[in-house]
Formats: C-alpha cells, sequence, structure tokens
C-alpha cells in the first residue's frame, strides 16, 4: 500500500509542476485572453527587437531614411546590404530607387545579364554570346554574361567595367533610364517592380533587339 501511495504522490507532484512550467512560460501567459490592441503592441515589440535596422530604414523622416539606406549599402556587410537595397529597389519612390540602385554600383557588383533568345532567328545570336564576357548558353537559347563594374568616371559621368584601362563606359545612369554599353551591346533599361533591371539591347552582329534582365536582389 505505502508504494502505490508513494506513486500517486509522485504522479501529483510532476502534474504540478509541469502545470507551474506551462503558466510561467510565455505560451502558457499568452493562454490569458489578449485584446487586438496588447498583441498590436506585442507584434510591434518583436518587430522592433529583430530587426531594429529596418526601423532606421522605415523612419518618417525621408531624409532619414534615405541617408540610412546610402549607409547601410556602402558598409559593406551581406545583410545590410541587401536588406537596403531590397528597400531602395523596391521602393514605390522613383527618387529613392534612383539613390539606391547608384549607390549599390559604387559597392563594385558583378552583372548577371540574362539575354532571352528564344525568339531570335539570327544565326549570330549564340556564337556571340558564347564569345564575350564569359558567356553561357542554354538549350533554351537563353544566355548570360558576367560583366564586373568598375570605378566611376567623372568626366564620363558612368562606370566602367572593372580592370579595364580604356575608361570605357558599361553603366550610364541618368533621367532617360539606365545605359548599358560593354563591348558588343547598346541597352537600355528601367528598375522593373520584381526589383530587377529589366530592357532592351541591341547586340553587335545580331540584327535583333534582345530583351534583357539583371537580378539586384535575391
Amino acid at each position: 500500500m505505502m508504494v502505490n501511495s508513494q506513486q500517486e504522490v509522485n504522479a501529483l507532484n510532476f502534474r504540478i509542476f509541469i502545470s507551474a512550467l506551462f503558466i510561467s512560460s510565455p505560451i502558457g501567459a499568452m493562454s490569458q485572453t489578449l485584446s487586438p490592441e496588447e498583441i498590436a503592441a506585442m507584434v510591434d515589440q518583436k518587430m522592433r527587437d529583430m530587426n531594429p535596422y529596418q526601423e532606421l530604414l522605415n523612419n518618417p523622416d525621408p531624409a532619414r531614411s534615405l541617408a540610412a539606406m546610402e549607409i547601410m549599402l556602402g558598409t559593406g556587410d551581406e545583410s545590410l546590404v541587401r536588406m537596403a537595397l531590397e528597400y531602395g529597389i523596391l521602393s514605390p519612390n522613383p527618387t529613392v530607387k534612383r539613390v539606391a540602385f547608384e549607390t549599390y554600383l559604387q559597392t563594385g557588383p558583378i552583372f548577371s545579364i540574362r539575354f532571352d533568345g528564344s525568339k531570335v532567328e539570327d544565326g549570330d545570336f549564340p556564337r556571340i554570346v558564347r564569345d564575350l564576357w564569359n558567356g553561357t548558353l542554354d538549350a533554351d537559347m537563353v544566355g548570360y554574361w558576367r560583366i564586373p563594374v568598375g570605378q566611376y568616371y567623372e568626366v564620363k559621368r558612368c562606370y566602367g567595367v572593372a580592370g579595364d584601362s580604356e575608361e570605357n563606359c558599361f553603366v550610364t545612369v541618368n533621367s532617360d533610364g539606365i545605359f548599358l554599353t560593354p563591348y558588343y551591346m547598346n541597352g537600355r533599361a528601367i528598375v522593373a517592380d520584381d526589383g530587377s533591371l529589366s530592357g532592351t539591347a541591341n547586340l553587335q552582329n545580331v540584327h535583333e533587339p534582345l530583351p534583357f534582365t539583371i537580378s539586384l536582389i535575391d
């Protein structure tokens, strides 16, 4: 009989321990009824705790928000650069979008230019894509060039190709759009709603215009 009584006591103590643990935990505490306002306040606090950098970008003062974005883009920290670039490139404000893109150019990114040649009939397209800029071409006639952005040339007001000593323009940004002019290419693009550069280009010896895109954010 003593054994059974001791087992019952142990079982009771275990249940009491589990109940106390549950009540003291966040889940137990949240089992109480919360008002929508209390939940909203908890969500706001959680977001602030998780991402103080996002709070800087979302500052209601446009000047401070823009400054935060530029500073974060220039840190060299991958996470901060990605966060700031996504904020700026996806902004509905064209000024913020342009500043984000131009500041990003200063970091020397490598542009992966995707050409859609699926409807191109010109037989020179595969050769041109493969022969230049370490180009590749898949079975669907989609070609890729990878070109690194270099330094800014003040006189020409453009960015060159990294390692190019001849100071040829690669990327030019002005009120008419974004122009890409590496060797054998002349294209114009805009920052699309999905955060990519999207436009049309002419490649030398290819007698049809080619749609192209460049992903800016993952």
